[in-house]
């Protein structure tokens, strides 16, 4: 790994564990790098990334240190879940208490050594499909209707009206008030989430929500070739990073101009975390 200010691969390795490049005498810790890549490795990272390629795989294909490709893949879920139509975003505040709650119920379900399955929220906007995990305590109210019925497919508006269908236990349950939904939208859509979270194998429950954002726009821009994708994400990137959020509920024209790509990089602050 060279340095990542000047990309020099000559460095010395002081006492602490530190690495200094002879070059530029910058000072770094190779488990603490800096989340800055240029345009053309945030390119060739997304590349891969379009191509549903793993982090392993794409820090072998792009010669990048694997926990900086793992911190980017992160900034790019975040960058899909900010996407969202405004409505369907949760608030910063709401999400930090949801992922404390759910922090909580994960210690807990650990040590009871079973952990309690997630509840699903589906939602339509136009054409788009989005998926979210249900909050803990609206999902026990939701749970306890699904088992008091014998058939389960029909709720009430009152239970759950913001959303079109919930998926407890790998079965889709539609709501009445996606009734106006044509039939096989949400079917297909679950049908591609499901095999998706099924091939991924497990997903910790705090970041359960990144990668629903994730599969969700993928599957809303699945008709998009991976150029347009690459260059999509990118305009997200960059808007994230400038603190300008997409809100329209309906898809706009895109422009010809990419503020993605202008300037040098496209540099993350570093997490204290």
């Amino acid at each position: 790994m060279g340095c990542p200010r000047c990309g020099a691969r000559r460095f010395w390795t002081l006492k602490d564990g530190r690495r200094r490049c002879v070059r530029c005498r910058y000072d770094w810790k190779p488990d603490r790098l800096p989340l800055r890549l240029s345009k053309r490795q945030w390119r060739a990272l997304l590349e891969w990334f379009v191509r549903g390629m793993t982090s392993a795989q794409i820090a072998h294909e792009t010669q990048l240190e694997r926990k900086r490709i793992l911190r980017a893949l992160t900034v790019v879920r975040a960058a899909m879940l900010e996407s969202a139509p405004e409505g369907l975003r949760p608030l910063a505040s709401t999400r930090r208490a949801l992922e404390a709650l759910a922090h909580d119920h994960e210690t807990a379900d650990r040590r009871a050594g079973r952990p309690k399955p997630a509840v699903l929220g589906l939602r339509l906007v136009g054409e788009q499909v989005w998926a979210e995990v249900v909050p803990e305590l609206e999902a026990e109210s939701l749970i306890r209707t699904l088992r008091e019925r014998k058939n389960g497919r029909a709720l009430h508006e009152a239970n759950m009206p913001e959303y079109a269908a919930v998926v407890y236990r790998s079965r889709l349950y539609r709501l009445t008030n996606g009734g106006s939904a044509p039939f096989g939208h949400l079917e297909g859509f679950w049908a591609y989430l499901h095999h998706r979270l099924r091939s991924k194998g497990g997903i910790r429950r705090p970041r359960l929500g990144l990668y629903l954002a994730e599969y969700a726009w993928r599957y809303n821009h699945r008709k998009l070739t991976p150029r347009e994708q690459i260059r999509l994400l990118l305009k997200l990137i960059g808007r994230r990073k400038s603190g300008v959020r997409t809100t329209p509920m309906a898809p706009e024209p895109e422009p010809d101009s990419d503020p993605g790509e202008t300037g040098n990089s496209l540099m993350v602050p570093q997490s204290k975390t």
